[in-house]
């Protein structure tokens, strides 16, 4: 029995996904083309909007579509500071966000931005007053996510969204990533002004993703070419993995509430279950995702413990898998930023639902982590 519990790193290609890919693949027109296959793509893409936007609980504003999550953020956080940058030179983010937006950041600062990195509280959460503190008339931007893709950690992101309202050259930016299709949004209801979706996260393919942009706003793109997607993002789309996309936002958007309360008590279940062991460590936000677990076991290395599980035919990971370089694991920023010690970020352990996990995975899953860690502590002479 293969359990995998590595959902918030990427999910499998549902099977109604796969059939709507292999749906559109005859159609092979370039949806910028004039004749009659070029119409046919290009009514794949707008449905596929409609999609997006409906998800997100609005009737206007642009979805533009990207190569992926990381592409949306850097076309939300390189666009609008280029467009605005005559509104001042201060941005203001959180020091646990994706490397996809802090490293846009240092390189915005190493240009001679002036940047402010809100600090989590220990449980992994922000709080809305102390990024609202730091804005001044001089803020282009600020960039918070949705939940934090290691804790779980669900943002204020709506409380964010109307304090700003007392700066109204302030732009505001959301990676959805793991709270696109997971958690319910409403875009609009709050201003929110970007927001950042990816398509694998849900059971679509990699590849695909998308950014949200506020009616009435005008940024910058990143690529320049034929003037696809608005003008901000030029190639020619990917119309089988667009299409594949609004398949699985559709299919979430659905059951979203439903399946979430479901969720949320398998996760509740395998918290419960796992920290009958006291040497188990949850690190649990005030307000976090049903999707994400994260626990640590104190003395053991999670990258052992990860490939012990494996053998065991348990799928987990010890943070971010976009935080791996040439295959060795980084030290976590986000574990770093909570303070918390060396031996608990060590031995760190992510383990992320889906909508499509059951109570008898969840349930072996505990059985089988009980065992390997025992077997581990005991190599290691601990108990």
């Amino acid at each position: 029995m293969e359990i995998y519990l590595d959902n918030a790193a990427t999910t499998p290609i549902l099977p109604a996904v796969r059939e709507a890919l292999l749906e559109v693949l005859d159609i092979y027109g370039n949806p910028s083309s004039l004749h009659g296959q070029g119409v046919k793509a290009q009514k794949v893409l707008e449905g596929a909007r409609s999609e997006a936007l409906k998800a997100l609980g609005v009737r206007t504003g642009k979805v533009v579509f990207t190569g992926g999550g990381t592409e949306a953020n850097n076309l939300a956080i390189f666009g609008a500071v280029s467009r605005h940058e005559r509104r001042g030179r201060h941005l203001i983010t959180t020091s646990v966000e994706h490397p996809s937006v802090l490293e846009a950041f240092r390189s915005l600062e190493r240009h001679g931005w002036n940047v402010t990195y809100i600090a989590p509280a220990q449980d992994g959460s922000v709080l809305a007053a102390d990024v609202l503190s730091a804005v001044t008339p001089e803020t282009v931007l600020v960039s918070v996510m949705h939940v934090n893709n290691e804790t779980g950690a669900m943002m204020p992101i709506e409380e964010i969204a109307d304090g700003l309202k007392v700066f109204p050259k302030t732009l505001f930016h959301v990676d959805g990533i793991q709270g696109f299709g997971k958690v319910r949004v409403n875009l609009q209801s709050h201003a929110i002004h970007m927001y950042s979706m990816s398509g694998h996260k849900l059971g679509a393919p990699k590849g695909v993703g998308g950014l949200y942009v506020r009616q009435g706003l005008d940024i910058h793109p990143v690529l320049y070419g034929g003037g696809q997607e608005y003008g901000l993002r030029s190639g020619t789309e990917n119309v089988p993995g667009i299409h594949a996309f609004a398949t699985a936002v559709r299919l979430a958007a659905e059951s979203m509430d439903e399946e979430s309360r479901r969720v949320s008590g398998l996760r509740t279940l395998l918290r419960d279950a796992l920290t009958q062991d006291p040497r188990c460590v949850v690190h649990n936000p005030s307000q976090v995702s049903p999707y994400i677990l994260s626990v640590s076991y104190p003395g053991l290395k999670g990258e052992v413990l990860v490939h012990a599980l494996e053998r065991e035919g348990v799928y987990v990971s010890t943070g971010s898998a976009c935080s791996t370089k040439g295959g060795r694991i980084a030290a976590s920023h986000v574990m770093q930023a909570m303070e918390l010690s060396d031996v608990e970020i060590t031995g760190t352990l992510r383990l992320s639902l889906a909508r499509w996990t059951t109570e008898e995975e969840v349930l072996e899953a505990v059985k089988i982590i009980r065992q390997q860690v025992d077997w581990l502590y005991d190599v290691g002479g601990m108990k």
